[in-house]
């Protein structure tokens, strides 16, 4: 079968949880535009971000593992603060935000959205139960209008995620958020299911079951979500 060619959309948003498959999707978009001689920056966390060459968010250092610990540790504490934590987070990505001129851009995970699905996930049990501030729900309806972002949101089941958590103890590059998410796979779900919701109902994202796909399933996916319709608006 002959490679799929893609032409990666001015700016991809790869959103997901941890051990989602984010940098295998972005590696494998970024390395097929670039065989067809596209330009490509990757950013890292923000839309706004400098540009990354790491193909891997494995091995962090210590000082990052440190926060993410104090983070967990806190986290009942500062929960019901995340919702405006975020949108203040993706309101000063916005502002900082510029296109690039001559490539296309390829953000792989967002922070602050990140955040307000894990603080969502800790004060509701369902999606219907969500009540945003009016503040955060300004914010996420202007990351589209502004960026012209097209956004692919990564869902995983349970097993796959613990069978990509046996292989990073393997390699020793466990980090606290994978053992987070991989300790209650009730709340894990929650989570994401919270941020699936966040990216389809604000972004207008298509959600992808990235179980094991292979490399053409996913560029065969980018491809037919290039055309998918604005987000819906209704939370």
């Amino acid at each position: 079968m002959p490679p799929i060619l893609i032409t990666p959309p001015p700016l991809l948003l790869i959103l997901g949880t941890d051990l989602a498959g984010k940098d295998h999707f972005a590696n494998v978009v970024i390395d097929a535009a670039e065989s067809t001689g596209i330009k490509v920056e990757r950013r890292r966390g923000a839309l706004s971000g400098r540009p990354d060459r790491l193909r891997t968010s494995e091995g962090k250092g210590g000082l990052l593992l440190l926060i993410e610990r104090l983070f967990l540790a806190t986290l009942p504490l500062h929960a019901p603060l995340l919702p405006f934590v975020a949108a203040c987070l993706i309101l000063l990505d916005l502002r900082r935000f510029r296109r690039s001129p001559d490539r296309c851009v390829v953000v792989v995970s967002h922070t602050g959205l990140r955040l307000l699905a894990v603080g969502l996930g800790h004060r509701f049990d369902r999606i219907e139960a969500i009540r945003l501030p009016a503040m955060v729900d300004r914010v996420l309806r202007a990351i589209v209008p502004t960026t012209g972002a097209r956004v692919m949101v990564l869902d995983i089941a349970h097993r796959v995620r613990e069978a990509r958590m046996a292989k990073r103890v393997k390699r020793g590059t466990v980090d606290h958020f994978d053992r987070y998410m991989a300790k209650h796979p009730m709340r894990s779900e929650r989570i994401e299911s919270f941020l699936v919701w966040l990216g389809e109902t604000y972004l207008g994202a298509l959600c992808i079951e990235n179980n094991d796909l292979s490399d053409d399933a996913l560029l065969a996916l980018l491809a037919a979500g290039s055309t998918k319709g604005t987000p819906s608006g209704e939370p």
